[in-house]
C-alpha cells in the first residue's frame, strides 16, 4: 500500500472519529471536539507504526473530553 493511500485511509478514519465524538458529546461545540481530536492526532505525527493511530486518537480524545466536560451517560469506555 502506498503512503498516500495509507494517509487517505487514516484521514478518513480520523474524520469518522470526529463524527462519533461529536455525536457522543453533542452538547459541546464542533470546534471543541475537533480541537481535541486535532491536538491528539498531532501528538502521533512521528509515530512510525500508523495502524492503530485512529483507535488511539479516539480513546485518548474521548477520555480527555470526558474529564474536561464530565462523563457522558451511557458511555462505555
Amino acid at each position: 500500500m502506498t503512503v498516500s493511500i495509507r494517509q487517505n485511509r487514516e484521514d478518513h478514519a480520523i474524520t469518522q472519529v470526529c463524527e462519533r465524538l461529536r455525536t457522543v458529546f453533542g452538547d459541546r461545540s464542533r470546534s471543541e471536539v475537533d480541537g481535541v481530536v486535532t491536538r491528539v492526532t498531532a501528538s502521533f505525527t512521528t509515530a512510525r507504526i500508523r495502524d492503530f493511530v485512529p483507535l488511539l486518537v479516539e480513546r485518548i480524545s474521548r477520555d480527555e473530553l470526558s474529564h474536561r466536560f464530565g462523563p457522558v451517560r451511557g458511555l462505555r469506555c
